[in-house]
């Protein structure tokens, strides 16, 4: 970015930070007006410096051309970050550095020393020894903003009064009438300098400072540095200890919630109880269910947040979870969360006409701005009405260029009936609570903490909800604009409550584009899957197999339970049961590491922290043995916890966990884990592997798929001797080689065996075969093969067959079989593909004999 030049910008003002500003063309029933926001978001500093065209007091008009460094915008959104994550502005006095102003100016002999902050329009002082009260200054006339600009160590001023850059600065020419000034800049071990350490003097000092002087100077801006940090570093530890009790808050109750949550499916699946329960009882149960789910979705928000950034309780919620969001179904639950909660009035909740069905937003925040609001005027309105109002602002070309990026808005007000907020009351909403602020009296007893804790709360909590989400948000007292509660308006003749508000900008969905690619993937899937039979390059064992499948004898889908709460194995037992699995279950990870060895399954579902043996013990180990035993399959293993950090997450990602799941598991979260396309494919391998085994043991007993018996094959035999065959493959695979030996030996060949990499080249290097089937991971002695047959042999093994499950990505990638190879077939071989291969190298074997 290139640097601003300040010689052609002028000084309109400061902004004090207490308030936001909206465009000039808001909606002024909205009160989004700058002459009617009275509290709103403290913005970040890049939305302040793109929002503030007109204000511009972060730039110097009459600099040191010589001895000063322009800054960029870039480079000054850089130092107000900075800045502000030290948590100093708008902070109370604090010992620490009321002691290092005072010892300086004892030392130094001035009547004034500050630690000066200099943020977007202001200089704040976080301690001032000789100004009184005063807290801080606009930056237009700050002596401290040349000095964070100034090339050299230290910005020194010997008479004010001589200087042109401030000889007619308001703090020269009225009080405290500086003449002499020295600052050294407090830059941070981020390389900004965010402020000064500076003494004043009122009357001039020809000779400046000495280098004992300036050095002291230094050494105490180094030491107010250094309190920053330590300061910052003891919040961040304290704010990781609040997080994590949050958050440990949050999974407790996600515990019992699962319990709850399996009870009230219980009873939405027996049929007999639903049938005597009362209508209105069922309207009951479906609120209960509704406000378990609230409780549930916020605090898995919570608690995966900070799983997510393992970082303070503040910074854990700068992560916003943009998904679909159904006004109507927002609606609904605002309704029934609002319910049970204490009011006086009547609610009514209403959503404009503009207002599109689905949006893209956070629906937890949005739920929770908006359920705040409603229990703050619960909490307020003793008679007359509360309106809850949703409605959309298109955003125009004019909002494009003010900043609004062209993007629509959506609002959402909360007006009520209730006394005014008293003034002096305007500057604490929306900030953490005090004890010594009572915002609402009149919502009870002033005695009450509870009462006034949870006010405050609920306006600091939508202040943080729409930080992340990007929205702004504010109060403002009621105006004729305002036509929510106009009935109790007439009805008393005149008009009183507030407006408490927030805005977002959203991407609009009036259609649904994704059931519309669900169903098209659905499509793609079946049409694949008649393209893969009738796929000419298919291979002809692959595509008769194909037309074998009996869908009467459809493979009953197999499911492996890893936990060790009974409760929980209970609840998804059930639900994966009524999605059609055998289940079985294992309440530790050895005997889950059992059951992995002992079958193979389409899903298995690991709890990470159980006795005996843990969750990513078990997956560790079963990949272990897996990779020897089974590397033809990859069991899917789907992680599942309510304690995993994200460090705990990508260490089983990396051990070969395949995917994880956030408890309480619930019905929607395991029908997505079911329906998802790796675990479709997954339970599509195992059909075929348990329908190919079915036939090889079917070949065994010398029967037909039909059960009936088998006419023994025609030995095949060229020139008076039996065909021979070579199958390469690893012990692993010692049961399956065995059932395809007995089939080969059905048509009358000779077969051997190799599984060692010594064995097959021992065998290779013997004499030629009529075929030779080589497992896809001896495939590399192939070429060790051919290296020493082109030096040995002049007729060369042909028919050199590999077995390999991904046949087609296999053929794609080498354009045909891999080099040194002269066929591929698809890994495991059943019945009909082994003898279809030994029938075709026979009929080839007799044309290249002459018979």
């Amino acid at each position: 970015m290139n640097e601003v030049d300040n010689t052609n910008m002028e000084n309109n003002g400061s902004d004090n930070g207490q308030g936001t500003k909206a465009s000039e063309d808001g909606d002024s029933s909205l009160g989004i007006s700058s002459e009617n926001v009275v509290a709103g978001t403290q913005r970040s500093a890049e939305t302040l410096l793109d929002s503030t065209n007109e204000n511009l007091d972060w730039v110097l008009t009459n600099y040191d051309q010589k001895n000063t460094e322009p800054q960029s915008l870039e480079q000054e959104l850089g130092r107000l970050q900075a800045l502000r994550s030290y948590l100093l502005l708008d902070s109370e006095r604090e010992e620490q550095f009321e002691r290092l102003t005072a010892l300086a100016s004892r030392v130094m002999d001035v009547p004034i020393c500050l630690v000066s902050l200099v943020d977007l329009g202001r200089q704040w002082f976080m301690s001032n020894r000789g100004l009184g009260d005063v807290r801080e200054t606009p930056r237009s006339s700050a002596f401290c903003s040349h000095a964070i600009l100034n090339k050299n160590e230290l910005l020194i001023i010997k008479d004010a009064q001589l200087d042109p850059r401030f000889n007619n600065n308001p703090l020269v020419t009225g009080p405290p009438f500086i003449r002499f000034y020295a600052g050294a800049p407090l830059e941070t071990p981020e390389g900004y300098k965010v402020g000064t350490f500076c003494i004043i003097d009122t009357k001039p000092w020809p000779q400046g400072l000495d280098l004992d002087g300036k050095q002291n100077l230094r050494e105490f801006a180094g030491l107010a540095v250094e309190v920053m940090i330590s300061r910052r570093k003891r919040r961040e530890r304290d704010d990781e200890k609040n997080s994590q009790l949050i958050a440990c808050a949050a999974h407790d109750l996600l515990t019992p919630l699962s319990g709850i949550e399996l009870s009230l499916h219980l009873l939405k699946e027996d049929e007999d109880f639903q049938s005597k329960m009362a209508q209105h009882h069922k309207g009951k149960m479906r609120k209960v269910e509704t406000c378990s789910d609230i409780i549930q979705d916020i605090c898995e928000s919570v608690r995966t947040t900070y799983a997510e950034t393992k970082s303070s309780f503040e910074q854990s919620l700068m992560k916003a979870k943009l998904q679909r969001v159904n006004i109507d179904i927002l609606v609904d639950r605002l309704y029934t969360a609002i319910e049970p909660v204490k009011k006086d009035v009547s609610i009514t909740i209403s959503v404009d006409e503009n207002v599109p069905k689905e949006i893209i937003s956070d629906p937890s925040k949005l739920f929770r701005g908006a359920m705040n609001y409603l229990v703050i005027a619960c909490k307020r309105t003793k008679k007359g009405l509360i309106a809850l109002r949703f409605l959309m602002k298109k955003a125009d070309s004019s909002d494009a260029d003010a900043g609004g990026g062209g993007k629509s808005v959506l609002f959402v007000t909360c007006e009520d009936t209730a006394p005014a907020v008293e003034l002096d009351k305007y500057e604490h909403l929306f900030k953490p609570s005090s004890k010594e602020v009572n915002l609402f009296p009149e919502t009870g007893d002033t005695d009450d903490d509870t009462t006034q804790v949870s006010a405050d709360l609920c306006l600091f909590s939508v202040a943080c909800e729409m930080n992340v989400i990007g929205g702004e948000y504010g109060f403002r007292p009621r105006n004729e604009g305002d036509k929510g509660c106009d009935a109790y308006d007439k009805e008393i003749g005149n008009m009183t409550g507030s407006v408490f508000w927030f805005c977002i900008p959203c991407m609009e969905l009036e259609d649904d584009p994704d059931a519309l690619s669900e169903e098209d993937e659905k499509d793609a899937t079946m049409q694949s899957s008649i393209a893969r039979k009738d796929d000419p390059k298919i291979d002809q064992q692959d595509s008769e197999e194909i037309s074998t499948t009996d869908d009467s004898k459809l493979r009953k889908k197999r499911a492996l339970i890893i936990e060790d709460s009974a409760v929980i194995r209970n609840m998804l037992g059930k639900n994966l049961e009524k999605l059609g699995f055998e289940v079985s279950e294992a309440e530790n990870g050895m005997q889950g590491l059992e059951k992995l060895k002992s079958c193979l399954f389409d899903v298995t579902l690991v709890d990470f922290l159980m006795p005996i043996m843990d969750g990513l013990d078990c997956m560790q180990q079963y990949r272990d043995w897996e990779k020897y035993h089974r590397p033809w399959m990859k069991q899917r293993l789907v992680g599942i916890s309510a304690h995993a950090t994200q460090e705990d997450v990508e260490k089983g990602l990396k051990i070969g966990m395949d995917d994880y799941r956030a408890k309480p598991i619930t019905f929607k979260v395991l029908s997505g884990i079911i329906e998802c396309d790796e675990q479709m494919n997954m339970s599509r391998r195992l059909d075929e592997i348990e329908r190919r085994d079915d036939l090889i043991k079917n070949a065994e007993n010398g029967g037909n798929d039909d059960g009936t018996k088998r006419k023994p094959k025609v030995a095949h035999v060229i020139d008076g001797r039996a065909c021979t065959l070579l199958i390469i493959s690893p012990k692993s695979e010692e049961e399956h080689t065995k059932l395809m030996q007995k089939v080969v030996k059905n048509s009358g060949w000779q077969t051997t065996t190799a599984s060692t990499e010594g064995e097959a080249l021992v065998w290779l290097k013997m004499r030629t075969w009529d075929l030779v089937l080589v497992d896809e991971t001896f495939a590399p002695l192939v070429c060790d093969f051919r290296e020493w047959e082109s030096k040995k042999r002049q007729n060369l093994q042909e028919r050199m067959t590999l077995m390999v499950e991904n046949i087609e990505e296999i053929r794609v990638a080498h354009d045909g079989p891999p080099k040194h190879l002269d066929a591929l077939a698809s890994k495991p071989m059943g019945v009909n593909a082994v003898n279809n291969l030994l029938e075709s190298t026979y009929l080839h074997l007799r044309k290249r004999s002459g018979k």
